[in-house]
Parts: C-alpha cells; sequence; structure tokens
C-alpha cells in the first residue's frame, strides 16, 4: 500500500501540533506551579521524558499524554485545546 506524501495536508495538520506540543505540555506543568521532578512524582512519567517532550525531543504515545494530561489536573480534550490556533 502506498505511503502518502508529505505535503499531504494531513500531514501539515499533525507537524503543526508535534511543533505546538512541547510548548503546551511546558506551559500547563508550569501553569500548575510543578517542576518535571514533581510531575514524574505525581504520575510516574520520568523526569527524562518530560524533559524530552519539553524539548521537543520525542512525541509520547496517548498513554504516556494520558499520564502527563493526568498529572497536570486536565483531561486531553484540555491539553489540547485550543494548541490547533496558536
Amino acid at each position: 500500500m502506498p505511503t502518502a506524501p508529505d505535503n499531504h495536508d494531513a500531514y501539515d495538520y499533525a507537524e503543526r501540533i508535534r511543533e505546538r506540543l512541547p510548548r503546551r505540555h511546558q506551559e500547563l506543568r508550569e501553569r500548575c506551579g510543578l517542576s518535571m521532578y514533581a510531575l514524574w512524582l505525581k504520575c510516574g512519567v520520568s523526569r527524562d521524558t518530560i524533559s524530552r517532550v519539553e524539548g521537543g525531543e520525542t512525541i509520547p504515545g496517548v498513554h504516556v499524554l494520558a499520564r502527563l494530561a493526568w498529572g497536570l489536573g486536565v483531561t486531553l480534550e484540555k491539553f489540547f485545546g485550543g494548541i490547533e490556533d496558536e
């Protein structure tokens, strides 16, 4: 089965989300007044992973995103809410 070209609209949409995710996560964490260490203790996602997410080095899967959102006290809907419009 052929793959979609990189210039596909869905690819562009996904890239915009990927580019904005690190800043969104850091903003939510700081708004909660949590250090990376404190978030690790709260949700069990390692500080190293949190650092890589905020540094744009990795994009977590849904399971890790759900744990991070829970640790930040938001739903996944709120976690991603408005990220498309930034």
